[in-house]
């Protein structure tokens, strides 16, 4: 039944092959429009499982935070002046619809009235100077001192009107009043006109207002006013999404519009921060995409061309792979809406490995027609021929992709899912596809001139074609012992390098995963610069955590830094910067400070300024501390402090930060581990469990995901291969010969990459479990061929070789479009995965026949020769 409903598609396809033509190219132009919609996130925390604790507890905070993340605007040119003028026209543009929206919300008494003041912005606010901070601290200076000073500072003061007012005598003036007054130089037995004793407090508070306010000019600028920045913090989690790109797009035409160089000739502007560089990091994996998807796509077709000699083979090949991709994309648009780092880059992938079918199909048509069988007939058996082949080939292929979806790591499951979906629709494709393209091409040529006609197939008398697959064949006869040397060879090589490699063979230095180019141009420079002109003034540096309420903060902080000392491998964490840190004491501490401040007023009476020399007149009025002091609460800091720890409700206290040691290296796995254990999920001493999620602590959850899916998934693979591989062979002694070739081709990837100390990280470790199933496609084709040629290897090798060998090369291609890519870790995937294709393909192109005519030589194979459960396949070979 099965073998009539092909023959009918494939005679449908003949007769009707404009309208099946037509129909694929439809489907896939609607296909490649939906997925044009499809988003690309690049931020890491895009691969986490979406149940992962981590994960759910970086996007609660998230939420509470509404983004945060920041796009800095920097001016240069020589004129401090121009650069301010700037800063100052760019603020306002940016603030005037937030206070203009602001002033219609706050004036509605309902949701209809507010909705009509228009969506919120996509700024939270701008941060354009510290003019706000200075004056703040300026005008509450005399609480951030100690309460011990302050006390000091008063009784000093007690003195120096006691000494002044004569009622004792001034002991270290070297005794009585005269001594005091002729070293003063007044009146002898005068009390001597000394300045009030307030000047060491006076000095202390100047230097913490200087220490406070690190920009005197009041603009974020470099010293010299060469560069001059704002800051503006957007509602977007700066990962790349649209909101973002929208926001950077709407303030750069912003600046095109104020024309910097009406300000000044030279000036440069530029942008720094989350937004610009992770838009930066997606347009640059959006076109190495699109390059090596091209890249791929040229190779491939041109290789094809010169294997057949046909220009018009192209269409063959093409289309089918064109279909599955669009479906792969098309799926996953409409299941996840977007694809992360990893998935972008499955173009060039789909294609490097969708074209092994029509491929197969191609060339099994090629020798039949070559033999001399009629068109229509040719078509129907080299469906049926490679039909076991090619369902082989696809189920391990989807296979190896699937075998990615059983993992909750993001970064293998959506790449394993859309794989699948992928291969398989290339494979469904072919079998109404190349039979339509080939009757299309053929009924085209008839009407062209000779020149233009495909030349006809040739092969020698007994059905193979090229000198290479010939000398395959014969150096595998001949000396097939010395090639099956190779198998111990590397077992010695696997059992020395391969156990210390699989004891940590993560790689856990994040700078070796990301862009080689990043820091050179682009936004990397402008970061550059933006570290030049803040440099880590006024910010609060440290990973961002939040608690449940502003009480738990004190507890939460003595928890890590209890934590922290108990981490065997030393210290991580610096200090943990609260509310607390930039408010002048508790309200009952400030009150003390109030009380103290009280009496230092009460005691510069009208009568004690008036004994004072103008001089110190003045200054102790600037000194004496005003009425309308209060406690300061956290909601009265300036908007610059506060809002750092402010979430979205208006609660502030609940965010702070864990600020790391100068020497602690973010791009260090071990110690993104090891952050996450002193600061991830917090269990206070009363029970209390807090959960808290920074980026060190996603990163974290990443490598363990990893750790714990990477397994899984191979195992998963091979399981699943080995099942298929015995299903369709029929026979132990078939399946061990098959496998053999594979594990050994996989081995001896694994062993070149302990050879080279390659380390594995979240992109390249998928190159393994898809190893397996692409890989085995090769020694099951040789096989199987073999099969279906009685058990002649040689002569199956020689009809074989070469398709598969094209096979490999255009599955090279699709790997090896990415060794060239800027992104490291995508470099390093293309590496292991060329590797073991090419190692996979020497195995079953070499090893494999090498085998079989040992076995075979020794009886060990003679029902294997018979057929296999799955498929009988037809009679022609």
């Amino acid at each position: 039944m099965l073998l009539r409903m092909i023959g009918a598609l494939v005679d449908f396809s003949g007769r009707r092959p404009w309208l099946v033509i037509g129909l694929a190219i439809a489907a896939m132009a609607g296909l490649w429009g939906y997925a044009s919609r499809l988003e690309l996130r690049t931020e890491l925390r895009e691969l986490l499982p979406s149940d992962s604790p981590a994960f759910m507890a970086y996007e609660r905070q998230a939420k509470r935070v509404d983004g945060g993340a920041q796009l800095i605007v920097i001016a240069e040119s020589p004129d401090r002046g121009a650069n301010e003028r700037f800063i100052d026209a760019l603020s306002e543009q940016l603030e005037e619809p937030l206070r203009r929206r602001a002033a219609c919300v706050a004036a509605c008494a309902d949701d209809a009235c507010r909705s009509a003041c228009g969506p919120a912005s996509l700024i939270r606010y701008v941060e354009t100077g510290t003019k706000d901070v200075r004056r703040f601290f300026d005008e509450n200076k005399w609480l951030y001192a100690g309460v011990r000073e302050l006390e000091q500072a008063d009784e000093a003061i007690e003195l120096e009107i006691a000494l002044r007012s004569g009622l004792i005598d001034d002991l270290e003036a070297g005794g009585g009043g005269g001594a005091s007054g002729a070293a003063s130089g007044g009146e002898a037995g005068a009390p001597a006109k000394k300045g009030l004793s307030l000047d060491d407090t006076w000095a202390e508070l100047q230097r913490r207002l200087k220490k406070i306010d690190e920009f005197p000019s009041g603009y974020f600028s470099t010293p010299d006013g060469r560069m001059v920045a704002i800051r503006i913090v957007s509602r977007s989690a700066g990962m790349g999404d649209r909101s973002a790109a929208k926001l950077l797009d709407e303030v750069t035409a912003l600046v095109g519009r104020l024309d910097p160089a009406k300000f000044h000739p030279a000036m440069q502007v530029g942008y720094a921060g989350d937004i610009p560089n992770a838009i930066a990091e997606q347009k640059s994996l959006v076109s190495e995409a699109v390059w090596a998807t091209v890249i791929a796509l040229v190779l491939i077709l041109g290789g094809v061309v010169l294997y057949y000699r046909s220009p018009w083979s192209l269409i063959v090949i093409a289309l089918p792979t064109a279909f599955g991709a669009s479906a792969g994309y098309a799926f996953a648009t409409a299941t996840y809406g977007y694809v992360n780092t990893v998935g972008a880059f499955l173009g060039a992938i789909i294609v490097g490995n969708g074209v092994n079918y029509p491929i197969v199909l191609l060339s099994r048509y090629r020798d039949f027609r070559a033999r001399g069988m009629a068109a229509d007939e040719a078509r129907r058996e080299a469906v049926v021929n490679a039909f076991r082949a090619e369902l082989v080939g696809a189920c391990v292929a989807a296979i190896a992709y699937g075998s990615l979806t059983i993992t909750h790591f993001r970064g293998f499951s959506q790449f394993g899912t859309i794989g699948f979906v992928g291969m398989l629709m290339v494979w469904a494709s072919i079998v109404p596809l190349v039979p339509a393209t080939l009757v299309a091409i053929e009924r085209v040529q008839a009407r062209l001139p000779r020149w233009l006609r495909d030349p006809a197939p040739r092969v020698s008398d007994e059905g193979t074609a090229g000198p290479g697959a010939r000398l395959l064949a014969r150096v595998t006869r001949r000396w097939p012992v010395v090639i099956l040397a190779v198998a111990p060879v590397v077992l010695i090589l696997a059992a020395w390098k391969l156990p210390a490699y699989v004891k940590d063979p993560w790689e856990y230095n994040f700078a070796r995963l990301g862009s080689k180019s990043s820091r050179e141009k682009g936004a990397g420079s402008w970061s550059l610069k933006a570290s030049e002109v803040f440099g880590g003034k006024m910010n609060v540096a440290g990973a961002m955590m939040l608690a449940d309420t502003p009480e738990q903060v004190p507890a939460i902080k003595a928890q890590i830094l209890a934590n922290d000392a108990k981490d065997p491998e030393g210290k991580l964490v610096a200090d943990v910067a609260t509310i607390a840190d930039v408010l002048p004491g508790s309200p009952e501490e400030q009150r003390q400070k109030l009380e103290i401040l009280g009496r230092i007023r009460d005691r510069l009476t009208p009568r004690v300024l008036k004994s004072l020399s103008p001089e110190d007149r003045e200054r102790a009025l600037q000194m004496r501390p005003p009425q309308a002091l209060r406690v300061i609460t956290p909601h009265d800091l300036p908007d610059l402090i506060r809002r750092r720890f402010e979430e979205n409700n208006g609660v502030v206290g609940t965010v702070f930060y864990v600020k790391y040691k100068n020497n602690v290296s973010f791009s260090n796995g071990k110690n993104l581990l090891r952050m996450a254990n002193t600061t991830g999920n917090v269990v206070l001493p009363d029970g209390t469990h807090v959960v808290t999620a920074s980026r060190p602590t996603v990163f974290a959850e990443m490598i363990r995901s990893m750790e714990r899916d990477g397994p899984l998934a191979t195992a998963a693979s091979f399981l699943a291969v080995t099942g298929v591989v015995v299903l369709a062979t029929g026979s132990l002694m078939g399946a061990s010969s098959v496998l053999s070739a594979l594990v050994l081709g996989v081995l001896g990837t694994a062993v070149a990459m302990a050879m080279l100390d390659v380390k594995i990280n979240f992109l390249n470790f998928i190159a393994l479990p898809i190893t397996f199933g692409i890989g085995c496609e090769y020694p099951f084709n040789v096989f199987d061929r073999a099969r279906l040629l009685g058990g002649d290897v040689a002569l199956a090798l020689k009809r074989s070789a070469g398709p598969v060998a094209l096979c490999s090369y255009t599955t090279v291609l699709g790997y090896g479009s990415l060794v060239f890519a800027d992104n490291q870790a995508l470099n390093s995937f293309g590496w292991v995965a060329v590797s073991g294709e090419i190692a996979c393909v020497a195995s079953a192109l070499l090893f494999l026949p090498a085998l079989l005519h040992v076995m075979s030589r020794s009886g060990a194979l003679k029902r294997a020769w018979k057929g296999g459960l799955l498929w009988r396949g037809s009679h022609h070979s």
